[in-house]
């Protein structure tokens, strides 16, 4: 056996996947913690439900204008620098959201944060295919997307827990710190050491583009639809008759369901090997189903639907980026990079449109175009599959 097999082995799938998970967990912690304090943070900030999405638009639009060149430094530096790097930055923002004095503050600061989390997205994506056995990637990639329901679900848990006891600033500053610990924990493998050499390649996937494009363009309608989920239950919630307390534990709730969901999807593509696409399709379309019963203001209507949104609408992620990396299996950070400059488009614009939606026509409204989006881009994966 050679030393790397050796070296790799004796690191561990465990330590590969808790890594991943914390710095996918904290890199998305800065949007995710706003949206679940968007109640609290409104208060005290003074700001509207227009503005909170305009502050999640500027965090997944930053990410997705530097997602491309973020996935050519990780190609160079290797996955465990990126990582440490990306996770870094996130725990700095996070620090300086706990300071916020205004709503400019905050805006500004969740803006900065898309940058770091641009690093850690493809470096992690890299990290499983170097550090996971094919036959467990689909797992891998399940256990890396199931951190960011994680994060909501942690939001979710910190309303009552902390936000509603000794305050929100609290939960960005242990947020932090929890960043701090990620940065420790990423594993040292060869092969995440190294500087990956690369081709030319318009998408970094010569012959694949059209494929690619296609799957980028459809995962940023579905993330428009999908990332309302983590900025807008909340507040969602509170209209249809929540306290603010059961919000945030409706928010949980939904948050668990989608991590559960996406972590049995990752699995039983490892042992079933699905047509994913496929399998994306039909989420997309149930997810759909989800947002239009959240359009109706019925508390019980309301929870089922959150829990068909966050647990089909939101548990694709992990399907995508496992299929993306079958696509492109020897360019994998920049493949992943370039559908998720998409995905970060649509997770940018959805936000924003959803807040303006809301102010104008009512959240009933904006959870139903939330599903047509859904609807729209099943029906461009169905092009894929072809």
């Amino acid at each position: 056996m050679s030393a790397v097999a050796v070296e790799q082995r004796s690191v561990g799938i465990p330590r590969v996947l808790s890594s991943v998970a914390a710095v996918v967990t904290v890199g998305v912690f800065p949007v995710f913690l706003v949206g679940g304090l968007g109640v609290q943070l409104q208060q005290d900030l003074r700001f509207g439900a227009a503005l909170l999405g305009v502050g999640a638009a500027g965090f997944f639009g930053v990410a997705s204008v530097s997602s491309r060149g973020m996935g050519w430094v990780v190609e160079r530096i290797g996955a465990r620098l990126g990582m440490r790097i990306g996770v870094l930055g996130s725990s700095l923002c996070l620090f300086g959201l706990s300071a916020a004095p205004n709503a400019v503050w905050l805006m500004g600061l969740l803006w900065l944060a898309g940058l770091p989390n641009s690093l850690a997205q493809p470096a992690s994506n890299l990290l499983i295919a170097q550090g996971i056995p094919a036959n467990h990637r689909g797992m891998g990639f399940g256990v890396k997307q199931s951190s960011i329901p994680a994060a909501t679900l942690l939001a979710g848990v910190a309303v009552p827990a902390i936000a509603l006891t000794v305050g929100w600033r609290w939960v960005f500053l242990i947020g932090g710190v929890i960043g701090l610990v990620a940065a420790v924990s990423v594993p040292k493998l060869p092969q995440a050491e190294r500087s990956q050499v690369t081709r030319p390649g318009s998408a970094g996937t010569d012959g694949k583009f059209t494929a690619l494009l296609l799957i980028a363009i459809a995962g940023g309608l579905a993330s428009a639809a999908a990332n309302a989920l983590g900025a807008f239950v909340t507040t969602t919630a509170v209209e249809v008759g929540f306290s603010p307390w059961a919000a945030g534990l409706v928010l949980s709730l939904g948050s668990a369901v989608g991590l559960t969901i996406r972590l049995a999807a990752g699995v039983t593509a490892d042992r079933k090997n699905p047509n994913l696409i496929r399998v994306i399709t039909v989420m997309l379309l149930i997810g759909s189903l989800g947002f239009g019963l959240m359009a109706v203001d019925s508390p019980p209507v309301f929870l089922i639907g959150v829990a068909i949104g966050f647990g089909a609408g939101w548990a694709w992620p992990g399907l995508l980026n496992f299929a993306v990396a079958k696509i492109a299996p020897d360019r994998v950070a920049s493949a992943t990079s370039f559908t998720q400059t998409g995905i970060y488009f649509g997770g940018s614009l959805g936000p924003l449109l959803f807040g303006l939606i809301a102010e104008h026509a009512g959240l009933t409204g904006a959870w139903i175009a939330a599903g047509a989006c859904a609807i729209t881009a099943a029906i461009l994966l169905m092009f894929v599959r072809r």
